[in-house]
């Protein structure tokens, strides 16, 4: 069984468990937050629309380049704004949201194991180890609409349980708010997703979980359904006449529905995507499923019946959506960490299967990573990125494997140190990891060479299209200029810049030459004589030639830039 005394004793989880709770996220989640440029291609994007929604004095409608952007709803766009207005325009108020959200989420999660199970304790299990998943980890810190997205979902499924699933005689009027805001608000964070998993999950606990009649008094869903429309409607309304009804039908039929039918962006579809991505997404808590099956095999009830369906829904909603990312199915991760909490809170004993899996997992990816010092590295400007990310991985699985095999060989005992010293580790690794790709990043480099352009300056790119362009030069771009649109441009007199894609260096290339499949140094990509023609025909700019890591493409990149400052 789990020695689960490193969480303290019940009075102090209740008194202290949240303070706990945001010093573990801000110790896993602020170090290079600010630090780590904005990946292309969504961080930039949010963040410019934010930043131009701003100049305009828009609230409804959001641009970026200087055009509408109807990928997402307003509400991520809302929030970046008030970090900006306290940390000014950079990484970590273009992030600050979704950390901010990843905490809130983490203390509803609390929140809901504590009344499913009458454990202050367990609560806590549940709010560290939603901080300590690997999606989260990761999505957790970018500039997207998720996270918030997933804190309304959580809350609306929290309320749920509340009304519906474990009602009092007379439930606490602030659930049923709570419920109806949180899918108003859901949907502004990122559209009808926010409603369909609530959905799923209540159609799948009544019909296929549980299978016996419900109340659904306290749901109040005529009047709900008004309050839930109130802030979709007091934004929407005004963003379809501005935009003519362009945002319901690319917002809508775009972003939502069309990605639903087609594969956008060359993503293949893959039939079982999301069990294989799950396993790695909830790394490393996934390796304890057999007892949280166990747990419902042997103590199945309504709470947990819901539980389990809310784990579910995103999965089964997922699976039939043409577009497939990882981090789609997340708003169901709560649930399965809820109940993992109960497993670690029962007298159920854990399998030796998940914390051997557990460690050997850990062990391979330290090997892995630990391979990386010997492997003859293809770039030898990769170095520092690579040797640096060994680090992250060895550091962390060294010290957090190295802490659970000796808690294990105890009999469970684990000290509070041991987690503790890991995520001190992982932290000063991500920083040191986080300067070296802001080093490195071309982007970076070519924001500070047309630093001194005027701003009537026009820039043009070829090949290096990033979005990211954009928001570290405050400047709109003409992008993927076609050569003979591009020539004609640049004959133009005045100030001028141009990116040009020359050479790239792809990972899967790099993979391949150590492999002994492919020639060393052999570009994925090299436009060197369409690129050297260019530049001939502009003898009179200036050309700088500039070399990076391209993250959004995990590719070594060199560019090439022509000046006309005059």
């Amino acid at each position: 069984m789990f020695d689960h005394r490193l969480f303290w004793t019940e009075s102090q989880c209740l008194k202290h468990g949240g303070w706990l709770l945001l010093l573990l996220t801000a110790l896993l989640y602020l170090p290079g937050t600010d630090v780590i440029p904005l990946m292309d291609r969504d961080e930039p994007r949010f963040a410019q629309a934010t930043v131009e929604m701003m100049e305009r004095g828009s609230w409804a409608v959001p641009y970026f380049n200087g055009e509408y952007r109807f990928d997402k709803p307003p509400l991520t766009y809302w929030w970046m704004q008030l970090h900006y207005l306290l940390f000014g325009v950079g990484e970590m108020g273009a992030r600050l949201h979704g950390i901010a959200a990843v905490f809130l989420t983490a203390l509803v999660t609390r929140g809901l194991a504590q009344r499913v199970s009458g454990s202050a304790r367990t609560g806590f299990i549940a709010g560290l180890l939603w901080l300590t998943t690997a999606q989260v980890l990761i999505h957790g810190r970018l500039c997207v609409a998720d996270m918030p997205m997933i804190l309304c979902v959580t809350l609306a499924c929290r309320s749920l349980i509340e009304l519906v699933v474990m009602p009092l005689e007379k439930p606490r009027a602030r659930w049923w708010w709570t419920l109806w805001l949180a899918l108003g608000f859901g949907f502004l964070a990122k559209g009808p997703i926010a409603w369909f998993v609530p959905a799923m999950t209540l159609i799948l606990w009544r019909f296929v979980f549980w299978k016996k009649p419900v109340s659904w008094k306290h749901l109040g869903v005529f009047r709900g359904l008004v309050l839930m429309t109130l802030p979709v409607a007091a934004w929407g309304i005004p963003a379809l006449i501005e935009t003519n009804g362009l945002f319901w039908e690319i917002g809508i039929g775009r972003h939502v529905v069309k990605r639903g039918v087609e594969v956008l962006n060359g993503r293949k579809f893959i039939p079982g995507y999301y069990l294989l991505s799950t396993w790695l997404s909830l790394f490393p808590w996934l390796f304890f499923a057999v007892p949280v099956w166990r747990l419902l095999r042997t103590q199945w009830s309504a709470d947990k019946a819901f539980l389990a369906a809310w784990f579910v829904a995103p999965q089964i909603i997922f699976s039939f959506y043409a577009t497939q990312l990882p981090h789609y199915v997340m708003p169901g991760y709560p649930a399965f960490l809820v109940l993992l909490s109960l497993v670690w809170s029962s007298e159920l004993q854990l399998p030796k299967l998940a914390s051997w899996g557990l460690l050997t997992l850990g062990g391979v990816i330290f090997l892995v990573s630990l391979s990386a010092w010997a492997i003859p590295i293809a770039l030898p400007e990769l170095n520092s990125l690579v040797h640096s990310a060994a680090v992250l991985l060895t550091v962390m699985f060294t010290v957090g494997g190295g802490a659970a095999l000796f808690a294990w060989k105890r009999n469970g005992r684990v000290r509070w140190w041991m987690p503790l010293t890991a995520m001190v580790a992982f932290a000063l690794a991500l920083l040191n990891l986080s300067h070296q790709v802001r080093e490195t990043s071309v982007t970076l480099q070519v924001s500070k060479i047309l630093k001194a352009q005027p701003r009537e300056a026009r820039l043009f790119s070829q090949g290096y299209d990033e979005p990211s362009l954009v928001f570290y030069t405050q400047h709109p771009w003409e992008m993927g200029v076609s050569a003979a649109s591009l020539k004609k441009r640049l004959a133009r007199p005045g100030p001028c810049c141009v990116v040009l894609l020359r050479r790239e260096w792809a990972l899967n290339g790099w993979i391949e030459s150590v492999l002994g499949q492919k020639q060393i140094h052999l570009p994925a990509k090299d436009r060197t004589a369409e690129v050297d023609a260019q530049c001939g025909a502009f003898p009179d700019m200036t050309r700088i030639v500039v070399e990076g890591f391209n993250g959004a493409r995990s590719s070594w990149t060199e560019v090439v830039i022509l000046i006309r400052r005059t």
